[in-house]
């Protein structure tokens, strides 16, 4: 694969996970995997050498999208070696492998989906950062199948973002409230809990979470707001916060008689002894828990 094939793939699978969160973005890529396998025209003697190359650049996008990552890796162990095999029947085991993988993430994120509907009450006012699809998802079946009555005040950030979240919930008919992610203390005392997703959580125990997640996370826990951070076990990495290739970005930008060099990145760290309540596909960990169990793993 050539330097420029990368950057491209690494910009999409970048672009993708900051406006549909990370599971929605694994799903959409073990797809194209499969479909790629489909249409691939190759000899047997090539095949394993492409699965390995498009895994080896999934592997190092910036930044790192862990349960794409894992599912991969389990593919890679999986698809073993199959001397005999001919080029249909490879293919075919490939396909069926991540198959299995897509069925794994989709149901790992609908048990999370299930157990946080239960972190949502009636009369709640909920503050959202996030555009996880865990976190829309379950406050519109909160809302639509449960009738469950509450608010949303969602924190504008980027506009693709904030409009995608915007429409989503306004089709499920849920009150909200938009105000700028700076406004946030003009309302922090309106709220009564913050959900939050996470493209990671690191071996350092940091939540790899959208831009702007470390300051509003800061002000609420400052503020005693409880925090929920909704994340399946997949989504645990085996690697610190600083080997997650946060993506940096820097742009010359000219305003009237000024220039200047505008640095970004494209993800934040945030403590997780900051929140107060962990959602995995496993239940729901209060702050007591999440102690426990940092400290059983020795971290």
């Amino acid at each position: 694969m050539k330097d420029e094939d990368k950057a491209i793939l690494c910009s999409l699978i970048r672009d993708h996970e900051d406006t549909v969160g990370s599971s929605r973005v694994t799903m959409m890529a073990l797809k194209a995997f499969i479909e790629s396998i489909r249409q691939v025209r190759c000899r047997v003697e090539e095949v394993r050498e492409l699965y390995s190359e498009l895994s080896r650049a999934i592997k190092n996008t910036e930044p790192k999208v862990i349960p794409l990552i894992h599912l991969i890796e389990e593919f890679e162990r999986e698809i073993g070696e199959s001397p005999d095999a001919s080029i249909d029947q490879i293919k075919a085991q490939a396909i069926r492998i991540l198959e299995e993988k897509y069925q794994k993430i989709k149901t790992k994120t609908g048990r999370v989906i299930e157990h946080g509907l239960a972190c949502i009450n009636e009369g709640d006012v909920i503050i959202v950062h996030t555009i996880s699809y865990d976190v829309t998802n379950m406050l519109k079946l909160a809302h639509e199948v449960l009738h469950k009555n509450f608010k949303v005040i969602v924190l504008k950030q980027d506009l693709a973002k904030t409009r995608r979240l915007i429409k989503s919930l306004s089709a499920a008919g849920i009150d909200m409230e938009i105000i700028p992610e700076y406004s946030l203390s003009h309302y922090i005392e309106r709220g009564n809990k913050v959900f939050m997703g996470a493209l990671s959580i690191t071996d350092d125990m940091k939540v790899v979470s959208a831009v702007g997640s470390a300051n509003i996370v800061s002000l609420c826990h400052l503020n005693r707001l409880p925090v929920y951070l909704f994340a399946n076990t997949l989504k645990f990495s085996h690697r610190p916060w600083s080997q997650q290739r946060i993506h940096r970005k820097v742009e010359s930008k000219t305003h009237g008689d000024v220039s200047f060099q505008l640095i970004t990145h494209s993800h934040d760290a945030v403590d997780l002894k900051h929140v107060d309540f962990l959602v995995t596909e496993e239940g729901i960990k209060d702050k007591a828990a999440i102690a426990a169990w940092i400290n059983k793993s020795g971290r």
